[in-house]
């Protein structure tokens, strides 16, 4: 991804692009914790798929020295998809009300 100075509180060319990758992994990484023991396994399967995910497409960019504003979004982009079509999580994650 190409770096340059947009200027005193400007963000580079890239930046957004950038910003979509991160957006992105930070959708994957957050899920909400459970609420019950027993909802345990399911949520960290769940974790580990997603963190799969957005892993590989870290590794694919980071492969690339070429990589560029394309790419990042591109990756971002797919992450998204990715999680998308995952099965829900088939745990509880509100806590159980009275």
């Amino acid at each position: 991804m190409r770096e340059t100075d947009g200027g005193p509180g400007q963000p580079g060319e890239g930046w957004t692009a950038f910003r979509h990758l991160l957006a992105a992994v930070q959708q994957a990484l957050s899920l909400p914790a459970p609420a019950r023991a027993g909802d345990r396994l399911a949520y960290l399967t769940l974790l580990d798929l997603r963190t799969g995910i957005a892993l590989a497409s870290i590794g694919r960019l980071l492969a690339d020295p070429h990589s560029g504003e394309l790419d990042f979004l591109s990756e971002g982009d797919h992450i998204l998809h990715q999680i998308a079509d995952l099965p829900p999580g088939g745990y509880r994650h509100e806590p159980d009300l009275p």
